[in-house]
């Protein structure tokens, strides 16, 4: 095992109304000016911006409302942000949504002490602010895990690049299972398949150690639900797990002392800057065709997945097999999921000029069992279409 240090700033209140119960009091903690920020409107539609709103006019809270925050977050709905936040003098940002939205608020805090262009410091520069703004995290949409962690991705639209920017810790997070119940299974399932790529992507890194088998733990689980979600059975249990999966996972304990591949999410970033389709549904189609390509290079993990995972009988199968025999299933419990195994399924015409542009971005993973080529990452993207 490669040494490490751990530790994980962020406090997570979870269960049946937990905003209801636990919100005010950590809002006491702040000052008067609160920015709501939210996304497309759903919030409004299915109760959860009123119960979120009392509690905030109970608190006597001056609420500044930021909403209209898409999928694939922009870098000028970012900088949009950054100067509401100066202007009114924001104390705490409200994140209420999906990674989406909360990406987008860590990317606005990273932004809002410096003088100079937020994208130009972080990502032409890597300079990052020793001073950020705060916010924190009520979920309604799992599966990214983007309330544990500062990492927050955004797309720039004149650029046509798609960053990664380190923002600050949630400075609270309230996971009401109940919110989450609210969204349709076209909305829910490629979160939950984005919980299952990073655990795969952290598994599937070049080195073993016992976060592996912990990590067992959790794909099973996941791979559990969403079966039963495949299969009509739609629970409060059901969902709950799924929530505090996608949280577990972000906390970076299963990455401890190990690299992940993360090759994968590396395209999916690069042509969400095109496609701005849904990151876990462009995970699903990409992730079967990439570990094809590269399984019989980590044949012992792959073979051990699908024996473990997804519940492959490896009784008369070669090791190679077996690693391929567990891709097949990966690829059925994307498609019992209703989601899409193609761009062209998803909606989007995916062209050769769209993939060599991600193949010129690209940076090929050392955690892989096979970094690729750029070539290669053509190869993978073309498959896909």
């Amino acid at each position: 095992m490669n040494n490490f240090e751990y530790a994980w700033p962020v406090k997570v209140y979870f269960g049946e109304n937990t905003v209801k119960e636990k919100l005010g009091s950590e809002l006491k903690n702040w000052g008067r000016n609160i920015m709501l920020a939210y996304g497309g409107g759903s919030i409004r539609k299915n109760g959860i911006y009123d119960e979120i709103m009392w509690v905030l006019k109970q608190a006597d809270k001056n609420v500044v409302e930021f909403s209209g925050i898409t999928a694939n977050p922009t870098y000028a709905k970012v900088q949009e942000g950054i100067e509401l936040y100066r202007k009114e003098e924001i104390d705490l940002i409200l994140a209420v949504g999906g990674g989406s939205v909360i990406d987008c608020c860590k990317i606005i805090t990273a932004g809002v002490y410096i003088d100079e262009d937020l994208w130009d410091s972080q990502i032409n520069h890597k300079q990052v602010a020793e001073k950020m703004g705060c916010f924190a995290a009520v979920v309604t949409m799992s599966g990214a895990g983007a309330e544990m962690d500062c990492l927050g991705a955004c797309s720039n639209e004149a650029l046509k690049l798609k960053k990664t920017f380190i923002g600050s810790y949630a400075k609270f997070v309230m996971e009401d299972p109940r919110y989450v119940m609210e969204a349709p299974l076209s909305m829910f399932m490629p979160g939950v398949f984005d919980s299952l790529s990073h655990c795969m992507e952290t598994f599937f890194g070049n080195v073993t150690n016992v976060h592996d088998e912990m990590n067992i733990g959790l794909m099973r689980n996941i791979v559990r639900n969403m079966r039963e979600l495949s299969r009509g059975n739609d629970t409060l249990s059901v969902r709950s797990d799924l929530m505090w999966d996608s949280s577990l996972i972000q906390m970076f304990l299963l990455n401890a002392g190990k690299p992940g591949d993360f090759q994968a999410h590396q395209m999916e970033n690069l042509l969400g800057a095109h496609s701005h389709g849904t990151h876990g549904v462009q995970l699903g189609i990409l992730q079967p065709v990439y570990y094809r390509h590269i399984y019989k290079y980590g044949a012992d993990k792959f073979a051990w997945f699908a024996r473990a995972v997804l519940d492959i009988d490896a009784e008369g199968k070669t090791k190679e097999e077996l690693a391929l025999a567990g891709i097949d299933a990966l690829e059925v419990l994307i498609k019992n999921a209703n989601l899409p195994l193609s761009f062209h399924e998803a909606g989007y015409e995916l062209t050769l000029e769209v993939a060599k542009d991600v193949a010129e971005n690209f940076i090929a993973s050392p955690g892989s069992c096979r970094p690729l080529s750029k070539e290669e990452v053509v190869e993978i993207i073309m498959k896909c279409k």
